[in-house]
């Protein structure tokens, strides 16, 4: 006669972490632990939080230039990750786009497709503001990226004064902060 006890949580925290702990109890007793961190995800996967200054980050546009989000300081940036399967976000990409024309504020689309497909709704919506490509979702993970639409509010020293997740950014609480950003 035996007698088998087994015991199973498993626990997952940000991007691609997983912890899990498995205990057996049978005519010998053993523990074991398995941690599993997938590779590329930094220590520190949570998104910006108010005030804090959001990491740096360099991807390629969908023109082939580089750009670097550190380049953008001395002004406000809206930064908005978005990806071409999200309505939402391809709703909220044309009016960010739009915003960032008529005030003249750097709108930074960071886009969770591939450069084909990226460069394919960038030209068929028209947006003027630079497409970037983080396919691999490097970017989206330092960022923690848990839904779309996500649009953060950068004053001009990097720092994230206002952040929307998973809903379009509100345009009567942004267009009044990106205003007095401008004029600080």
């Amino acid at each position: 006669v035996s007698v088998a006890v087994a015991v199973g949580v498993g626990v997952s925290v940000g991007v691609g972490v997983s912890v899990a702990v498995a205990v057996g109890v049978g005519v010998s007793v053993g523990v074991g632990v398995t941690v599993a961190v997938a590779v590329g995800v930094p220590a520190f996967a949570a998104p910006p939080a108010l005030n804090s200054i959001a990491p740096d980050f360099a991807l390629k546009a969908v023109d082939g230039h580089n750009v670097r989000l550190s380049e953008y300081r001395g002004e406000p940036v809206v930064l908005h990750f978005w990806a071409s399967w999200c309505g939402p976000c391809r709703e909220s990409v044309t009016a960010l786009d739009a915003l960032g024309l008529s005030s003249g504020t750097p709108v930074l689309g960071v886009t969770l497709d591939g450069i084909d497909r990226s460069a394919a709704v960038a030209a068929s919506l028209h947006l003027q503001s630079p497409t970037l490509v983080d396919a691999q979702q490097a970017v989206a993970r330092t960022y923690d990226v848990a839904q779309l639409p996500l649009t953060l509010l950068l004053d001009a020293e990097g720092h994230v004064r206002a952040s929307w997740s998973g809903v379009p950014a509100d345009f009567a609480e942004l267009t009044p902060q990106l205003e007095r950003l401008r004029q600080d």
